[in-house]
């Protein structure tokens, strides 16, 4: 079966269903100019398949439509490659990204000292069209009907009362039953609603500056688990960490992007 993520992350074009408002995703767009690096890599002989950790910096904003993508393999190891490149619109660089890619099968030594955040399962936690108020008239469009997202019953900002602490916590999948992998990893953790909606509700646009992701892991079939925290916040820009897990307690991925708060 083909799935919707796949044929819009694999493309010469960027899709239209996973925009907020009228602009792609962050995540999405990581996702697609991850796999061009990929393709690229592999067609100048990298053996490794799987995305490790992969780092996009946004320069402009992308939109629909088509987009050409450039590729330096930066070098090809026996655990690893590395490569670089940026995803064009009309002549304009609107991302770079630079990629490592390894093979997550194998196997080593762990110690995990982390836990999955605590959740009530996902029919008891609410969806994004269940929110209310002012930012459901938000034209979030067509990201909330590719995605599933349940956040937990306590967000604040949901109920138009804002904790004053930017954290967030929630489930995810795609609503068309597509399993997730490490590409879909890379979307996750920019699809939730940014931490700092706990602080000012009605803050809608939080362009993304600088992404990364660090895939750990392949995720077993099921929901993902997903916490998002904000320590600091500077001259209207601030961090925002990320843990994902699967559905057996597993750390699948990690993320830390730099976004900015728009007046």
């Amino acid at each position: 079966m083909t799935y919707l993520f796949d044929t819009d992350t694999t493309g010469p074009q960027l899709g239209d269903s996973w925009n907020i408002g009228t602009i792609p995703n962050g995540g999405y767009v990581m996702a697609a100019s991850a796999r061009a690096l990929r393709t690229g890599a592999e067609r100048d002989g990298s053996p490794h398949p799987h995305p490790v950790t992969v780092t996009t910096h946004y320069l402009r904003p992308t939109q629909p439509g088509q987009f050409d993508h450039t590729t330096e393999l930066l070098r090809t190891g026996r655990t690893f490659s590395t490569a670089q490149g940026g995803l064009w619109q009309e002549g304009k660089l609107r991302v770079h990204t630079l990629a490592t890619f390894g093979d997550l099968l194998t196997t080593g030594f762990t110690n995990e000292l982390g836990t999955p955040p605590d959740l009530p399962p996902p029919e008891e936690c609410i969806g994004r069209g269940e929110v209310g108020g002012s930012l459901s008239d938000q034209p979030l469009s067509s990201i909330g009907l590719v995605t599933d997202v349940r956040m937990h019953p306590d967000t604040g900002w949901i109920r138009g009362e804002p904790t004053g602490t930017p954290t967030m916590t929630g489930w995810i999948r795609f609503t068309d039953g597509r399993p997730i992998d490490p590409w879909g990893l890379l979307f996750f953790p920019d699809a939730f609603p940014p931490t700092v909606f706990e602080l000012f509700r009605d803050r809608a646009w939080v362009p993304t500056i600088e992404m990364t992701v660090h895939v750990r892991a392949n995720p077993v079939p099921g929901w993902i688990r997903a916490s998002f925290v904000t320590k600091h916040i500077i001259n209207g820009r601030f961090e925002e960490h990320g843990e994902l897990w699967d559905e057996a307690g597993n750390l699948v991925a990690e993320s830390r992007q730099l976004a900015m708060m728009l007046t």
